[in-house]
């Protein structure tokens, strides 16, 4: 039987909603796949498109987590983005209480962030991972559409 976890990944420049799935996912298949991707080849060549990502689903948990790459081939930082459920009020911030799927996006500079930040998503530790998240700048926050 095949895991909660299924992945995917997008080439720069590829339309916001192409992308190639690769199929189940594991900690050690993600790994591979990071460190084997050609990031400072592709940084900054989205020409219009998205830029390079590895995509990681729980089906299970409902909760996604990416890691993008933003900068130029000789500087650059990694974008990692985790979309989950989140209580929200309606109506400005006044109205009744709602869950909606959110995107948080961080700001992480060292590889092994990344590695140990899906380390934890992994292993299901999503309170622990958010708190690791809480020591990274945040890039940007919303309602995921």
């Amino acid at each position: 039987m095949a895991g909660p976890y299924t992945y995917d990944i997008q080439q720069a420049g590829y339309d916001f909603d192409q992308y190639d799935l690769k199929g189940e996912a594991t900690y050690e298949i993600f790994i591979e796949e990071f460190r084997r991707f050609p990031w400072k080849e592709q940084v900054g060549k989205n020409t219009g498109g998205s830029e390079p990502t590895i995509s990681v689903k729980n089906k299970e948990s409902k909760i996604d987590y990416w890691v993008s790459v933003i900068g130029k081939p000789n500087e650059y930082a990694y974008l990692v983005g985790i979309v989950q459920p989140k209580m929200v009020k309606s109506m400005f911030g006044f109205g009744k209480e709602k869950e909606v799927r959110w995107l948080s996006i961080y700001v992480a500079e060292q590889q092994q962030t990344v590695e140990s930040t899906f380390k934890l998503y992994f292993a299901g530790k999503i309170q622990d991972l958010n708190q690791e998240f809480s020591r990274l700048p945040l890039f940007t926050e919303q309602e995921a559409r």
